[in-house]
């Protein structure tokens, strides 16, 4: 057997893939791995040997199967042809494209198999934007039962772009009176979980929009429906100007509003979740009995978003995506999935079997709420670099000030709490959001602007070639004659190797030294060659 397929052969398959899904939550990334590095391609005949050799070597130098899986899912995207041969090879390039592109149930590129203890519904085909209308706008009237029910009840109603993302429906008035007792207590907690659904995503758009971690963003496009993000080929050259690392979203970047909130959540979801998990905990836990995240890998994409650094792709339908699930005190289940943009799906809160009969594969994980948090807190301080810990603790600073303006707002409001929030009437209520909001932004706003004034949180390249944030106005101040300007940029001419020259001569200065010395930097000089390493 070639080595090639046989490579392919002894990968998970398919059906192996979905058993894992559904015993443990995620993929079989254990078997995977071992199969990858094992792999010695010697006397393969077959036309993607080479792409085959260099793909399983990448895994050395970047240990992680989710861009592996994500590499082998462009590769196939990008073949004009797959060909039906029967072949291991040609089942995994079709399994992993269709991944890539969503893993949407209609598209299946094989015969399913039918399950006895699980079969998926088969919805119409459609843009996955929005749940199925068939999940979402019942016809069923909840008091008698009687189907094509025309009737619903107001208050507990939810429509975004004039699709029904919840709905209680009713054959009539009398129907709907006879059935207020059994309903009253889950009509207002539906009521009041979307206001709080809606304020959390708001200000979490706000927070991304104002307090972005620069991530060197070369364009943004939409190819066979899924949002590509490419970095740029040298980052360094950023870092030579002294950027600050957390600025505004640079919007004027993105084709459209959607592929906006698609680049602002990519893969953002579990930090989010760390870095605001007290605004959610002040807006969201009044309301709940319990309140769990929960790890789901995704399913029926509208329009998945993909990473593509230094030729590399890393599609997000290939790790896990962190939601809420809330349970209310009259013991319903919601879904809260506040950064599914970065998918293409436009809800933010829905009945938590409708969400998980559509968006999930396989097994749902479930963690206490604040699980993100603690992981962050942990893995953080010894993993991530110093300029990621630096930014972070920009961004708590930040979401802390945050908050205070949003709990004095509320105070000035006459709605102390969550509690008497929600309890507000609409034209109340909708004046007191619209104030946390407005606070919110100028609170970041004015808290990134001292940070940048300070001068701290702005990217050098030291003596190691290691991107570093500076952390004292004194650094900064150090630092104002090495950074490369924007007049050397154009004297450079897009020569690279002109810019690195300058920024080295500019730290061999001996009274540069003096100043980088007393301010605790440690710079590169001309007895050794700058060699930046990509981030």
């Amino acid at each position: 057997m070639d080595p090639v397929e046989k490579l392919f052969r002894d990968l998970p398959s398919p059906d192996a893939d979905q058993a894992a899904l559904e015993k443990n939550g995620v993929w079989d990334q254990d078997r995977f791995m071992q199969v990858v590095t094992s792999y010695v391609p010697s006397k393969s005949k077959d036309k993607d040997r080479q792409f085959v050799a260099e793909w399983a070597k990448s895994f050395a130098a970047n240990p992680k199967p989710e861009a592996l899986r994500s590499e082998l899912g462009r590769f196939a995207l990008e073949k004009p042809k797959i060909p039906s041969d029967g072949s291991s090879k040609t089942q995994q390039l079709k399994y992993h494209a269709w991944i890539s592109q969503g893993r949407k149930d209609e598209d299946y590129p094989f015969k399913a198999k039918e399950s006895s203890d699980e079969k998926r519904v088969d919805h119409a085909k459609c843009s996955h934007t929005f749940l199925p209308a068939e999940l979402t706008d019942t016809k069923i009237c909840a008091d008698c039962g009687k189907p094509d029910a025309q009737a619903a009840c107001g208050g507990c109603l939810v429509k975004l772009d004039s699709h029904v993302v919840m709905k209680t429906a009713y054959c009539n008035a009398t129907c709907q009176a006879r059935h207020w007792s059994n309903h009253k207590s889950k009509c207002l907690g539906r009521k009041k979980i979307s206001l709080a659904v809606d304020i959390i995503y708001n200000i979490f758009v706000t927070f991304q929009k104002t307090a972005w971690i620069e991530k060197q963003i070369a364009c943004i496009a939409e190819q066979k429906g899924i949002t590509n993000i490419t970095h740029r080929d040298d980052p360094n050259i950023w870092a030579l100007q002294g950027k600050p690392f957390v600025r505004n979203f640079p919007s004027d970047i993105t084709p459209s509003e959607e592929h906006a909130l698609a680049v602002l959540f990519d893969s953002e979801c579990q930090q989010l979740m760390s870095t605001c998990h007290d605004v959610v905990r002040l807006l969201l836990m009044p309301l709940c009995k319990q309140l769990q995240e929960v790890f789901v890998m995704p399913r029926n994409a509208h329009r998945p978003t993909c990473d593509i650094r230094s030729g590399r792709a890393f599609n997000t339908m290939y790790s896990r995506h962190t939601v809420l699930c809330a349970t209310l005190k009259s013991g319903e289940q919601f879904a809260i999935d506040v950064t599914g943009a970065q998918f293409g799906w436009r809800e933010t809160v829905a009945p938590w079997g409708v969400w998980v009969s559509h968006r999930v594969a396989g097994k749902p994980c479930f963690e206490p709420f604040g699980s993100s948090q603690q992981t962050m807190q942990m893995i953080y301080p010894y993993r991530a670099s110093q300029h990621l810990n630096y930014s972070e603790s920009q961004l708590s600073t930040l979401v802390k000030d945050m908050q205070v303006a949003i709990q004095n707002k509320m105070d000035e409001h006459n709605a102390p709490s969550a509690i008497e929030l929600y309890k507000l009437h609409e034209t109340a209520f909708d004046l007191c959001k619209n104030a946390m909001l407005s606070v919110a932004e100028e609170s970041l706003t004015k808290g990134l602007d001292l940070m940048h004034a300070a001068g701290v949180g702005r990217c050098y390249i030291d003596a190691s070639g290691q991107w570093q944030a500076t952390t004292t106005p004194k650094q900064a101040d150090a630092l104002k004659q090495i950074w490369i300007t924007d007049k050397d940029m154009k004297n450079a001419k897009g020569r690279d190797e002109k810019l690195y020259s300058m920024y080295l001569m500019r730290c061999k200065c001996h009274s540069k030294k003096i100043l980088f010395r007393d301010a605790g930097l440690n710079m590169p000089d001309m007895a050794g060659r700058l060699n930046p390493r990509a981030r």
